[in-house]
């Protein structure tokens, strides 16, 4: 995401970036809820982590483009869970 933005600041006059944090979250993209004993764990587990997003993924990339001066809006999960 740092790359990204740097490259973003250098070629072009943007002040946002939107960003798709989250949404392997929503849609259970990660290959462990194929292994989910249940749909009920896999959505529980989507909720967990989308509940979690601010804490790591979100707060990273957040991070990573406020060193290049941008705002990041991300996939509102709220709306999801």
């Amino acid at each position: 995401m740092y790359l990204i933005a740097k490259y973003i600041k250098e070629k072009s006059d943007s002040t946002v970036i939107l960003s798709g944090e989250g949404a392997d979250e929503i849609a259970m993209g990660y290959i462990y809820f194929h292994k989910a004993p249940s749909a009920e764990a896999a959505g529980e587990e989507s909720r967990r982590l989308c509940n979690d997003l601010y804490m790591y993924d979100v707060l990273r990339a957040d991070r990573a483009t406020a060193a290049w001066g941008y705002v990041l809006n991300c996939v509102r999960t709220a709306k999801f869970v």
